[in-house]
């Protein structure tokens, strides 16, 4: 996984996540992927406005850079929904290995505005900047507890591990079966 400071994550937004896994695992060797729904989290906003968004995502390494394949699953107003009728299905975002706080504080100074934002249950608190203007792309900050970061280098472990064939898309129930 990469450093601190370091771009972790690029996310493609999707219409189709079976489509999506299907050529990221077979066409471009990246996986495997580790897929989940996502219900509607505690307190999403959507540009400060409260929002229902549900999802289901794939997370999964290639090399050491985490990709998540993201398709929304509701109608809820999101940047997600928004970027898939303005560009299609395309980078979405990227994500910088950071302080929560820290990268805030940064992306809030340069003049960026927070287009979502919530709580994962387990209390980490996520948001996506607007920084479209920029780079093309939002920009998310995620708070990246020990569980997190304990999740992610398993991922990354069966991708280390992975023949490139074998069981590319897995629930994110099979992390439970695995250990550093």
């Amino acid at each position: 996984m990469q450093a601190e400071g370091a771009i972790i994550e690029l996310c493609h937004v999707t219409r189709d996540l079976d489509a999506a896994l299907r050529h990221w695992t077979r066409d471009l060797g990246v996986g495997p992927f580790f897929v989940f729904d996502v219900p509607v989290l505690p307190g999403q906003l959507y540009y400060s406005a409260p929002t229902a968004v549900s999802m289901r995502v794939g997370f999964g390494f290639s090399g050491g850079l985490l990709i998540e394949l993201l398709e929304q699953t509701n109608d809820g107003a999101s940047p997600f929904r928004d970027f898939l009728a303005e560009r299609g299905e395309c980078l979405h975002h990227v994500m910088p290995r950071c302080d929560f706080d820290v990268g805030h504080a940064r992306l809030s100074a340069a003049g960026h505005q927070i287009a979502f934002s919530g709580t994962m249950p387990s209390g980490e608190r996520f948001c996506l900047f607007d920084t479209r203007a920029a780079n093309g792309a939002y920009t998310e900050l995620m708070e990246l507890s020990p569980a997190m970061l304990g999740s992610l280098a398993l991922m990354h472990q069966a991708h280390v591990k992975w023949d490139g064939m074998t069981d590319p898309v897995r629930g994110m129930d099979r992390l439970a079966e695995m250990s550093l």
